[in-house]
């Protein structure tokens, strides 16, 4: 792999690689906000190229939804917010500008996925939904958290806080009191409680803002703006 973009600090099997991309390394893959079609396609392109990947990830058509699909009996585009794979030259990818990407990886390297959640998915359960489609328990996957908006910047309402109470995971560093009926909401860390609630044991967080980081896009910081990759596979 060349040097593009960055390099998780997360520890991963033989023969498993990972990436997230910046607004320059190649610049915007969402063909969903706006931008030229065809520039959009030559990120894409660059992407692939510039990881080497034998197969290009199948792009998904996210929505904030609890819907999981195969890599390998996918489409380009597919309804979904989660893909994971099996198969040899396999990508796992998603699609953010605030909102989480979350990668698992079995220890032996054999299942891979890669998860859109904001805080609608989180809550209603994609973490739980992915995790149960996977062909290996739950314990042996690892996981990562990859930049998001971080808890200062994260204003929610108080119908969020209540959505992740019912979840028994709402203290004093999930969510922080702000003005008036307003929380800042720490997306990150309700992630990895819901990851070690459904008993995944190695979780790793990124620590990498997008709404504070300029190598990142935040559609909190501006709401035209492109989409970086999250991305995991099989070389």
């Amino acid at each position: 792999m060349t040097d593009f973009g960055i390099k998780p600090n997360w520890q991963l099997p033989p023969g498993i690689q990972a990436c997230i991309t910046t607004v320059d390394a190649p610049g915007n893959l969402a063909a969903h906000v706006g931008d030229d079609p065809a520039r959009v396609l030559l990120h894409r392109r660059q992407l692939q190229r510039a990881l080497g990947l034998r197969r290009a990830p199948k792009w998904l058509s996210q929505y904030h939804s609890t819907v999981v699909v195969a890599a390998e009996s996918s489409v380009l585009g597919s309804r979904a917010d989660a893909i994971w794979a099996s198969a040899a030259d396999s990508c796992c990818a998603v699609l953010t500008a605030d909102c989480l990407p979350i990668l698992l990886c079995s220890e032996d390297g054999a299942i891979i996925a890669a998860i859109h959640a904001g805080w609608r998915g989180l809550a209603q359960g994609i973490i739980g939904t992915t995790l149960a489609q996977l062909p290996q328990r739950t314990e042996c996957f690892r996981a990562y958290i990859g930049p998001a908006i971080s808890q200062p910047h994260f204003e929610v309402g108080d119908e969020v806080r209540q959505a992740f109470s019912r979840l028994g995971i709402v203290d004093s560093s999930t969510f922080h009191p702000h003005r008036s009926g307003k929380w800042l909401a720490n997306l990150p860390l309700l992630a990895e409680r819901l990851l070690l609630g459904h008993g995944v044991k190695d979780v790793t967080q990124s620590h990498l803002c997008t709404y504070s980081d300029a190598r990142f896009f935040s559609h909190r910081r501006d709401p035209s703006s492109g989409r970086i990759a999250t991305l995991i596979w099989k070389i």
